[in-house]
Formats: C-alpha cells, structure tokens, sequence
C-alpha cells in the first residue's frame, strides 16, 4: 500500500495546487493589485473555487491510489516470484540457488574481514527407512519439522537451506571451530530429543553433521568448504551415525597436495 498511499498524497497536492494556479492566472491579467483581484475573485468566484478545489481533490487523489495500487500489485508480484524461485517450497528454507548465492556474500565478506565462518552440512539418519515404512507424506512431514528445529537452534545471523533430499546446510558467519561445534551439537541434540508422531507411534529421528572453519589464511573457497563439509558428514555417517566430525583444512590441504603430486 505504500506506493498506492504516495499515489494518492500526490495527486491531493496536484488537486490544491489546480484552483490555486488558476486564480495566480486570473490575478496576472488583471490591471488591479493583487490584493484587489483576490478580494473581488472570492467574492464573485468563492463557489467556483471551492467546487474546483474539491473536485480535482478527489479526481487526482483517487487516480493517484488506483495508479499506485496497480504498482503495489506488481512489485508484491515481483517480490513473490523473486522468492518462490529461491525457496524450498517443502521446509521453507533457502534452495540450492538461494544456499549458493548467500554463501557467495557471506564468504566474501568473511574474506574481507578476516573473521572466521563456518560451514555445517546435516544429513537425517536412515531416512530411506522412514520413507519406506511410513510413507512420503510422513517424509515429507519430518523434513518440514526438521526444518523448524534446524532454524530454531542455529544463531542469529546464520542461514540454513535445504542441500537437496534430506540433507541440509548451514552457513555460520563470525563462527570459529568451538562455536560451529557448539551449534552442531544443539542441533544433533535437538534432534534426537524431537518426537515425530505417525498416527499413535512416536517415532524418533537422528541426523549426521559435517562441519568446516575457514579462517582468513585457509586458502579454500566456499564451494571447497562445502564439500569438505560433505566429507566429513560422511565421515559421521562412517562412525556410526548422530554425531558431529569437524573437517581438519589442514590435513585437507595435505591430502590435497599429495594428490596433485
């Protein structure tokens, strides 16, 4: 409504600004002072005046708000569609582009401040199991809670979205090792306590964290700490599930370098 409002005020402002343009007209060409002309005017013309001035009133300020309703109408249409294509329709959260065009802004400014930021990548144990014995529908039920707990345990500031199938990630600006570890953990934790309910059966989920720091001297960009993080929720995944393994950037870089050798 805002730019209906604005429409609206400044077709007003045109309407008073009418009467009052034509009665400067009609003072120009008169021989008299102006204090004479505008004595006589109101005299002979005050209906006109008031008539024009609350005419043009409404006709500008009207035209103002439908023309201004019309742009509000677009630029929400616009605002829907621009986040529709950056949002995971299922949890809410952020999509692939969206995780991808944040974490292009947030590594650069970590770069430029030379804070550390962190990279979590989340995976729900097991969840080919859920889909096959409860269905897609509960599948779908649980992302979109997980969804919930995943956003109500990482910090202010830091962003989640939605890698693809059940895996999540989670960027973690002015976040160091200790601190990445503290959030994962919450969030594995918050998971485990979380109660699913299918029908009358309590089902209970856990899920897998991978998690990478990048400080100002780590030489890996951000699609590099992704899949790091990858790795090491792999790693988790390896060790027995429903736990956090931190990526290790120097033995990456090592491995890193024997590779190339």
């Amino acid at each position: 409504m805002r730019k209906a409002l604005f429409f609206a005020l400044l077709g007003l402002l045109l309407g008073v600004g009418a009467p009052f343009g034509a009665l400067f007209l009609r003072m120009m060409d008169s021989p008299h002072d102006w204090q004479v002309c505008l004595r006589q005017e109101w005299d002979s013309c005050s209906f006109f005046y008031a008539y024009m001035l609350l005419g043009t009133c409404l006709v500008f300020g009207l035209f103002g708000l439908l023309v201004g309703r019309d742009e509000d109408r677009i630029l929400k249409k616009n605002k829907t569609l621009a986040t529709e294509v950056l949002t995971d329709p299922l949890t809410g959260l952020g999509n692939h582009r969206f995780l991808h065009d944040t974490f292009k802004i947030e590594f650069r400014r970590h770069l430029n401040s030379r804070q550390p930021i962190s990279c979590l990548m989340l995976d729900l144990d097991h969840f080919k199991r859920i889909n096959d014995a409860y269905g897609h529908p509960f599948g779908d039920y649980v992302l979109r809670h997980f969804a919930t707990i995943l956003k109500k345990n990482i910090r202010e500031g830091d962003t989640a979205a939605r890698y693809g199938g059940e895996e999540f990630l989670g960027i973690l600006p002015n976040c160091d090792k200790n601190q990445a570890r503290i959030v994962a953990e919450r969030i594995r934790m918050a998971t485990e306590r979380h109660v699913f309910r299918h029908k009358n059966k309590r089902v209970q989920l856990t899920v897998s964290l991978g998690a990478v720091t990048s400080y100002d001297s780590s030489g890996f960009n951000y699609r590099q700490l992704i899949a790091l993080s990858d790795r090491a929720l792999y790693e988790a995944k390896g060790k027995g599930r429903n736990q956090v393994v931190q990526a290790s950037l120097a033995e990456s870089r090592k491995n890193s370098g024997k590779t190339k050798s």
